[in-house]
C-alpha cells in the first residue's frame, strides 16, 4: 500500500508557521499557570487561565491538523494528544505529593 501525502499550498506556509508558534505558547501558558497554582504562587481562580489555555491549545491542534490536511486517523492521534497533555500535570503532581508526603516527614514522626 502506497501513501500520498497531497502538497500543501504555499499560501498556507505563514498559517501554519503561526499556528504552530502559538501552540508553543498556549503549551507553555497551560503548564505554567498549572503549576502555579499548584505551587500556590497564584490564585486557585487562575486555574480558569490554565484550562483556558489548554482549550485553545486543543483548536488550534485541530486547526493545524486541517491545515496540514492529515488523515482522519492522525487527527485523532493529535487529539488523544492533548488529552494526554490535559491529564499528565495532574498526574505528575499527584505523585510528587504524595512522594513528599511520604518521604519529608519530620524527625520526630519517623521515630
Amino acid at each position: 500500500m502506497e501513501y500520498y501525502m497531497p502538497d500543501i499550498p504555499s499560501s498556507d506556509f505563514l498559517a501554519i508557521f503561526v499556528v504552530s508558534a502559538l501552540i508553543i505558547l498556549f503549551g507553555m501558558a497551560y503548564a505554567g499557570f498549572f503549576t502555579l497554582v499548584k505551587l500556590k504562587l497564584l490564585k486557585r481562580a487562575f486555574m480558569v487561565a490554565a484550562y483556558g489555555s489548554w482549550l485553545v491549545l486543543v483548536g488550534l491542534m485541530f486547526y493545524l491538523g486541517e491545515l496540514l490536511r492529515v488523515e482522519p486517523y492522525t487527527q485523532k492521534v493529535l487529539i488523544g494528544a492533548m488529552v494526554g497533555y490535559l491529564i499528565f500535570p495532574h498526574i505528575v503532581y499527584f505523585l510528587v505529593d504524595r512522594l513528599h508526603e511520604r518521604f519529608e516527614r519530620k524527625p520526630s514522626e519517623s521515630q
